[in-house]
């Protein structure tokens, strides 16, 4: 055989081979408009993220907070209201220099000192939400509470408020002593106002079935501490009851009867 024989033979060998290799080839990979476009399919039609309170509703609980039911359970959102700690801003009448005043827990222990600047303002804690007295030196000068809405209240004492700022006033303190005659048991709410709309309350409570003190009824007494000289008057359930007359440093007394 000469060599053009050969490349013949050589030239159909490998023609046969690419032939059969396409035939393989076609029966293994279906035609173009058969084949499954993933990637379009993936883009058509994507798993749907479900937002984190799509369908949850929400409701208060008893302790005030508001939750959102859901698949996952109860979901604590957000408190009802503030619930401290908070700031209190203080309003020292005629500073003095080097005085110390502070602000007390009830045990009368000091918690932070007010130190007023030259026109009396000193802004003080954080406190939480409680009842609290203020100290000069080692002396109780007023007392106070501080409510969970962040407002002042309570105020007696050398103190007053108009439920944002807390005065400190300079005063020989007095007392009024109100002598109660009750004539039935329950709870009872009296109130003392001055000319200038400031007030103070206190609260009684007698038990049903207790005896009586005499005839007349239940004799009880309540007293209001820390008061700036001047006229008072003794109120329950927005009635005036009487009016007395406080002077500097002094206690005096006022009888009342309560018939209903």
């Amino acid at each position: 055989m000469n060599s053009d024989s050969i490349r013949l033979a050589l030239a159909g060998a490998m023609i046969g081979v690419l032939a059969l290799s396409a035939t393989v080839l076609a029966k293994a990979s279906p035609p173009a408009s058969q084949a499954e476009p993933t990637m379009l399919y993936a883009a058509e039609a994507p798993v749907p993220v479900r937002a984190a309170q799509d369908d949850r509703t929400a409701e208060t609980a008893e302790n005030g907070k508001v939750y959102y039911e859901g698949d996952g359970g109860a979901v604590p959102a957000m408190a009802a209201q503030d619930a401290g700690p908070f700031t209190v801003a203080v309003r020292v009448d005629e500073p003095v220099w080097g005085e110390k005043l502070f602000v007390c827990d009830e045990m009368g222990s000091p918690l932070a000192e007010i130190i007023p600047d030259a026109d009396g303002d000193a802004v003080l804690g954080p406190f939480a939400p409680g009842r609290y007295a203020v100290c000069r030196g080692t002396e109780e000068v007023g007392a106070f509470q501080l409510l969970e809405n962040a407002a002042l209240s309570g105020a007696e004492g050398r103190l007053w408020t108009d439920g944002e700022l807390l005065h400190l006033e300079r005063f020989i303190a007095g007392t009024a002593r109100l002598e109660l005659t009750l004539a039935k048991p329950g709870y009872y709410t009296l109130e003392l106002c001055d000319p200038n709309g400031r007030d103070w309350f206190r609260d009684l409570y007698i038990a049903d079935g207790t005896r009586p003190d005499r005839e007349e009824g239940y004799v009880r007494m309540v007293e209001f501490r820390g008061l700036p000289a001047g006229l008072y008057t003794a109120v329950r359930q927005n009635t005036p009851l009487g009016q007395i007359e406080v002077p500097a440093g002094e206690t005096v007394s006022l009888c009342l009867t309560i018939d209903k």
